[in-house]
């Protein structure tokens, strides 16, 4: 029997040595998000290669500041949104045992707010670097003795794009898997980015020009995998053969 002094709320209060949490541990758990979130989402591991490639291009290129600045808030924006993303999907997956609509809008609208930030940090990396004159320079500046006299920059890119594209179908009829523009056991996509980026790095030999070059072909590379078109194994045989192109084409080869 309940003595006349305990109150019905007297256990609902919690005790005088309960301990508070640090500003330490609250820091240790906020890491422990994130080295989960890099450890287990691939997208967000491609984010941060293609983020530190841009960054370093950015920073060859000299640009301001101020721009400078806008690529870190955009950056940020987009790991942010991966990071809430990833939250909202692990709570969903916790409480929601089968199909729900509503779960299934919740993912979208979240996987939503990711791509636009992905979009607006393609627009603010697009214009810093478009803007700096160091770009243009590097750009209409091709060393001699890079490319084969016989052989322009458009003109070799075009034939290893054709050269690819026939290869490339050979393979999907061949394994019966795939169709020409979608799907099949190697992605033609990302073999085209790392051909056209790859070329670049030749032609221009320019250190940041080499990192966005292969941060846009990592972003090609990624979408393939994140729309589920392609399996990893697909788009790293798609980056090879792309390379392998850009290499026999560009290279300037002793004999």
């Amino acid at each position: 029997m309940r003595s006349p002094d305990s109150g019905p709320d007297q256990r609902e209060h919690p005790p005088a040595f309960r301990e508070t949490k640090s500003v330490a541990r609250s820091f240790k758990f906020a890491w422990d998000g994130l080295s989960y979130v890099l450890k287990t989402e691939r997208h967000m591991r491609f984010h941060v290669a293609i983020m530190t490639l841009v960054l370093l291009a950015a920073c060859g290129f000299g640009v301001t500041a101020y721009e400078l600045l806008h690529l870190l808030t955009a950056f940020a924006l987009v790991l942010i949104t991966e990071m809430i993303n990833t939250a909202v999907e692990r709570a969903i997956d916790i409480s929601v045992k089968q199909y729900d609509p509503s779960a299934k809008i919740a993912k979208d609208v979240a996987a939503g707010a990711v791509l636009l930030a992905s979009a607006y940090a393609v627009a603010v990396g697009t214009i810093g670097i478009a803007t700096s004159e160091t770009f243009w320079s590097v750009i209409h500046r091709l060393p001699e003795g890079t490319v084969r006299p016989h052989l322009g920059v458009i003109q070799g890119v075009l034939i290893g794009g054709i050269l690819l594209a026939v290869l490339i179908t050979w393979l999907k009829v061949r394994t019966g898997r795939g169709s020409f523009w979608r799907g099949g056991v190697v992605s033609g996509h990302t073999a085209l980015g790392f051909l056209i980026s790859t070329s670049l790095v030749i032609i221009t030999q320019d250190l940041a020009i080499a990192c966005l070059a292969l941060a846009l072909a990592l972003l090609v590379s990624q979408s393939r995998i994140q729309s589920r078109i392609h399996s990893p194994g697909e788009v790293i045989l798609g980056a090879l053969l792309g390379t392998v192109m850009a290499i026999i084409l560009f290279m300037p080869f002793p004999f």
